[in-house]
């Protein structure tokens, strides 16, 4: 089994082995580029939906595994999805969890208006952090700033970001994900490839791409679980 991170950005932990039982699975962790222990840290070069399919498709044909089964949530749903519609042949199962399809409607609820009216007090820092003037589209004033040239913009908008995104994991507050805001270098990884990622949407090739193609993996045995809150809306 592949477990499959989500973000993008998040990177793994050992505690992502909880979900299987190592006497009846090889469990496998890979920190997607820029991600995790992957260097150089938060790069952007090269980092594109596509190249995550890539090497998901390397690291299998160089562990010499026939087949295997995708697990991931969230953004690891999103990917273990287009790999699998890329590489049919390639996936036992397909275990998700809090779906994401990509789709501009999921990135607005979840970072515009919708989850707002979950976490208010949370989104209230997090839009606040941008002018009023640029706040029509938060992603991309966002994005603006985690790409500047200037090391405490870039610092001070990673830290909002990923404050916001921890603050909404749950339903009752979990100080020790808020504080991830305060890591400069997991904050930074994860919000520059997280906004990287949206502003391009994925670049998947149609709006619906994920939905046009599930004829490819409909034979897939597959179980998920769907989060109804932030961006990973029910499908």
């Amino acid at each position: 089994v592949v477990f499959i991170h989500g973000g993008p950005g998040g990177g793994c932990t050992v505690g992502n082995r909880c979900f299987f039982d190592p006497e009846l699975y090889r469990i496998i962790l890979i920190d997607q580029r820029g991600a995790g222990r992957s260097t150089p840290t938060a790069d952007l070069t090269d980092n594109t939906t596509w190249h995550l399919v890539d090497d998901l498709e390397t690291l299998r044909e160089t562990l010499k595994i026939e087949k295997w089964m995708c697990f991931g949530g969230s953004w690891g749903s999103t990917l273990a999805l287009v790999y699998a519609i890329k590489h049919p042949e390639r996936v036992t199962e397909l275990v998700l969890r809090g779906i994401f399809l990509m789709k501009r409607e999921e990135l607005d609820f979840f970072f515009q208006e919708g989850t707002s009216m979950i976490f208010p007090d949370a989104y209230q820092a997090y839009s606040q952090h941008i002018p009023e003037a640029e706040r029509g589209s938060l992603i991309d004033a966002y994005y603006k700033r985690l790409t500047s040239e200037d090391k405490e913009t870039r610092e001070a908008a990673a830290k909002h970001w990923t404050t916001w995104e921890m603050s909404t994991s749950y339903l009752k507050p979990n100080v020790e994900y808020i504080e991830k805001g305060d890591d400069s270098e997991f904050a930074a990884a994860f919000a520059r490839i997280e906004t990287h990622y949206f502003v391009n949407l994925g670049w998947l090739p149609t709006p619906n791409y994920i939905l046009e193609s599930i004829d490819k993996i409909r034979h897939i045995p597959t179980f998920f679980h769907t989060w109804p809150l932030r961006c990973c809306l029910s499908v």
